[in-house]
């Protein structure tokens, strides 16, 4: 009678010890997965999320999805972050594919991550998004994909129906283009490329209540867009430290964005802006400055880092390739007689005691002789979306516009 009295007291124990556990350990660490997958069929797409589709973190985390189209056309869908919980200030994710180039990340909270991806047909695509918190805090949240039916026009084919594309510019690249030599094909790091050049009059673009000009269409299908103008406070490109990433031009930009483009942000592509930053120690000058001053050999291909961000700056090749040059060019499209101070690129063109980037000067020269910790403009640059629904031809009467619904 004693031995099972003290054998039931032994059971009884063991079980509050490990209820007790338990909760003790719930209050230290969160980290659970809803493991069992979630599998959606929507026509011909199926959305397969390997660990579920919801999250409950402290710290970091992963989980897995894919989206198999099933069918012969190519077809369209979204990703999106919602429910999002917790205190998630420091928190970040990031999106990446196996199949694809697609890489995003960003701060987390409730958004549409990506509002236009395709998918050709019989085709799967593979994705993995990761979560980090710098102070371990706890959160939560849900990852959606959902379908979207087929766009009727995107932007870069109606660029292309709109123009003649030509192989070769008209002028030598590195003289001043003063006519409209139009839309011309070439290269990027990403495949074919189609830059505007010269006097052109039919590359603006009205978007989120402001008029753009078309600089390229990207070799994945987006197209790149520079303000008309520049943003009304100037700014140094760098207090101590030179690269992009962490300059307070790239701070400014940010700032611009978040007031005047977040809520568009559906619609503009993550891109891998150039900083070039390669220093060619053979003849003790940054290489795009052998390019652009000596070679006049602009290119769109980033020999050095590049950025992954909404927002950035034209390149110095990107100006030369447009109709630039080292002398004062007023008849191509970046030159605007409402700018009136010189404004910054992302290109490197000396260092001394101080670092130099290439600016663009009021009258359209590219010039490789200002500080970077002098105040100048900042004219930002960001890409739209490959697949935007899109219509107009590009004039100033008829701007391409998009239908953001």
């Amino acid at each position: 009678m004693r031995l099972r009295f003290k054998t039931a007291l032994v059971i009884i124990f063991i079980m509050i010890a490990g209820c007790v556990t338990l909760g003790i350990g719930s209050l230290f660490y969160v980290k659970v997965f809803k493991d069992d997958a979630v599998v959606i069929v929507d026509g011909d797409i199926t959305i397969n999320y390997l660990n579920g589709n919801e999250f409950y973190l402290t710290d970091t985390g992963s989980l897995d999805f894919s989206v198999t189209n099933n069918g012969s056309k190519e077809a369209y869908y979204y990703i999106q972050l919602s429910d999002i919980k917790g205190n998630v200030n420091d928190v970040t994710y990031e999106i990446t594919s196996s199949t694809n180039d697609v890489d995003l990340s960003s701060s987390l909270k409730s958004e549409i991550v990506s509002n236009s991806l395709v998918i050709d047909g019989n085709k799967t695509e593979n994705y993995t998004i990761s979560f980090k918190s710098e102070n371990n805090e706890t959160y939560s949240g849900k990852i959606v994909v959902g379908t979207r039916q087929e766009e009727s026009v995107n932007f870069a084919d109606l660029i292309k129906n709109n123009n003649e594309v030509k192989e070769n510019p008209g002028t030598a690249i590195g003289s001043s283009s003063v006519s409209a030599e139009g839309l011309i094909k070439s290269t990027d790091d990403l495949g074919d490329a189609y830059y505007f050049r010269g006097l052109v009059t039919n590359n603006y673009v009205s978007f989120a209540d402001r008029i753009w000009r078309i600089v390229k269409i990207n070799g994945d299908g987006s197209v790149k867009v520079v303000l008309d103008n520049v943003i009304d406070v100037l700014t140094k490109y760098y207090d101590e430290d030179k690269t992009f990433s962490n300059s307070t031009i790239k701070s400014a930009l940010d700032n611009w964005y978040n007031l005047n483009l977040s809520n568009y942000g559906d619609y503009i592509a993550n891109y891998k802006f150039c900083n070039d930053l390669k220093f060619d120690d053979v003849t003790g000058n940054y290489a795009s400055y052998n390019r652009i001053m000596k070679d006049k050999n602009a290119m769109f291909a980033c020999l050095s880092e590049n950025v992954n961000s909404k927002i950035g700056l034209l390149t110095a090749d990107e100006v030369m390739l447009a109709g630039g040059s080292t002398d004062a060019n007023t008849n191509y499209y970046l030159y605007n007689e409402a700018i009136k101070t010189d404004y910054y690129t992302m290109s490197s063109a000396k260092i001394s005691t101080s670092y130099y980037p290439f600016i663009v000067r009021i009258d359209g020269a590219i010039s490789d002789a200002t500080e970077g910790t002098l105040l100048r403009s900042a004219r930002p640059v960001i890409n739209i979306v490959a697949n935007v629904k899109t219509s107009g031809d590009g004039t100033i009467n008829n701007p391409y516009q998009f239908d953001l619904k």
